[in-house]
């Protein structure tokens, strides 16, 4: 590693260059993998919560056995046929109401009603609601009622941090979210236990998903997620390419000092570990201060943004920034290879 640092000191301006880019690189990638799964968490928190056991689910299908949550409403024939494949079966039901927040136009919430507890959710009493922190933040903390059209529910506790469709969640029993949400049908889907066969379903219109097929059945979602995926891939791919340009450039351009090292006895082995550790200490400081960035960015804005910080979105870009850009580097090390020692000698003839 003496040629690797003594490069890094004198060259600290090419270096410094690069570190930057690959801090940037890092920043933007840690950055919007902790906005994905900020915008994942506002999206399907609620059905993920309602999928956190071991049931499957029941929705209704179009011809082509394509599933959509937004217009999913199973009608009475329907669910009583579930119930009949599936004792057990508890039907669950989403919809969107209005909640009066002391504004002329009132907010938007999901009422999400439930025939029994499925996942991590257990229904309140008749009449009641659990109501998430978002509308908690809506109709002001503390308060014991919570007034709807044509009504009012008791506040009966919290139901936690859940969204769905960026909407803040009310949690109500089966029978109340059918007086909530009247053309919501008999329920949205059924959780059934995933020993039942789902070859019982097919006939009524009906399809069974586990549960990530319930949240890939929410068509924002699916939308969103794949887009913002999709431009995360791209940056890892122009993390390694710039990475890896960076230092095939590098390479040819001290390809004779290369040639110099092994003239005097350094073997091509040495010669790699010297290169692929010189584009480590450039990767681990550039990887790492941009994620710790991106991560102070979260923890600060995090209440005004959809933003999480956690293990998959700090420790796993580095991961994946690090592995990427030593491959790109590898790569590039062909001018360091193929140095021929004797062109050293030639030069000093």
């Amino acid at each position: 590693m003496f040629f690797a640092l003594r490069d890094l000191r004198t060259a600290r301006g090419r270096f410094a260059l690069i570190t930057g880019v690959v801090l940037l690189l890092s920043v933007l990638v840690a950055g919007l993998l902790g906005l994905t799964a900020g915008l994942a968490h506002q999206s399907v928190s609620a059905l993920r919560a309602v999928g956190s056991g071991d049931s499957n689910f029941v929705l209704p299908a179009d011809e082509d056995g394509a599933v959509d949550l937004d217009r999913a409403a199973l009608t009475v024939d329907q669910l009583d046929r579930v119930a009949a494949a599936d004792p057990s079966a508890v039907p669950v039901g989403v919809a969107r109401i209005r909640v009066d927040d002391g504004t002329e136009t009132g907010a938007s919430a999901v009422a999400v009603g439930l025939g029994g507890s499925v996942g991590s959710l257990t229904p309140p009493s008749p009449g009641e609601a659990l109501i998430s922190t978002g509308v908690d933040d809506e109709v002001g903390a503390g308060a014991t009622e919570l007034r709807i059209e044509g009504g009012a529910l008791g506040v009966a506790g919290s139901a936690g941090d859940l969204w769905h469709s960026h909407t803040p969640v009310i949690v109500t029993d089966l029978a109340t979210w059918r007086e909530l949400a009247p053309r919501g049908g008999a329920a949205t889907a059924v959780a059934i236990s995933s020993a039942t066969a789902a070859s019982s379903m097919s006939a009524a219109g009906l399809t069974v998903v586990d549960p990530e097929g319930l949240v890939s059945s929410l068509p924002s979602h699916r939308a969103e997620n794949t887009s913002l995926n999709t431009m995360t891939y791209m940056l890892l791919a122009v993390t390694a390419l710039v990475v890896g340009a960076f230092f095939a450039v590098w390479g040819m351009q001290r390809r004779r000092d290369v040639a110099v090292i092994k003239a005097l006895g350094a073997s091509t082995a040495a010669v790699v570990r010297d290169s692929v550790g010189q584009a480590a200490i450039v990767l681990a400081v550039g990887i790492g201060t941009g994620v710790g960035i991106a991560a102070l960015f979260g923890v600060v804005a995090g209440g005004a943004v959809p933003y999480i910080v956690s293990p998959a979105t700090t420790v796993l870009p580095a991961a994946l920034l690090a592995v990427l850009g030593l491959a790109g580097a590898a790569v590039s090390l062909r001018p360091v290879v193929t140095a021929d020692p004797a062109s050293a000698l030639g030069a000093l003839r």
